[in-house]
């Protein structure tokens, strides 16, 4: 009876451990990403879901002059100008994906207008403790599209924290998902 204890408290401490070094790299990761875009491209990608990602594109677009820029996500009674200001876009493409209410949808709907476009290259632009999860997404879409990753950076603090555990479970569960898909 003690053995069978022994090993239970023994392998909740290591699964702990091993769960801790997780959300430090993923924090770590999170914490540290940085910008990786090029200063030019024709296409912006940005997911919804925090406020600040769309202001973070409106950025974007007065320093590089984009063709497009493309929401995924957006609410489907929304309009380009209840997101957007005309003289904010610099006469960009703007196109509102109303599709996706998850991050798989956003990459299935990013890559619908992808393809349709033969779009070989875009700015992703989303949280940065959900650029990973983004990423990973979109690549196993669309293995052959090139991303360049443009973080909006959190504020660090509980709330952070606690998007990244979130964030972090999320990951996994798709990581294992992709893991055995394979199979």
């Amino acid at each position: 009876m003690r053995s069978i204890l022994r090993i239970t408290v023994m392998a909740l401490i290591v699964t702990l451990i091993i769960w801790n070094l997780l959300f430090c790299a993923f924090l770590w990761n999170a914490v540290l990403y940085n910008d990786k875009y090029e200063a030019f491209c024709e296409n912006i990608v940005v997911l919804t879901g925090e406020r600040h990602r769309i202001p973070h594109a409106i950025r974007l677009i007065k320093n590089t002059s984009p063709r497009n820029i493309f929401i995924s996500g957006v609410y489907k009674k929304t309009s380009v100008k209840d997101i957007l200001d005309d003289k904010k876009t610099n006469g960009v493409n703007v196109i509102l994906g109303k599709q996706a209410k998850n991050t798989q949808e956003n990459a299935s709907e990013i890559n619908k207008w992808v393809r349709s476009n033969e779009i070989k290259e875009i700015v992703l632009i989303t949280s940065d403790y959900h650029m990973y999860r983004s990423t990973f997404e979109l690549q196993k879409v669309n293995p052959k599209l090139k991303i360049h990753c443009c973080a909006v950076k959190s504020e660090f603090g509980f709330n952070f924290a606690r998007k990244c555990i979130k964030e972090l479970h999320k990951t996994l569960y798709i990581r294992l998902r992709s893991f055995f898909d394979n199979f």
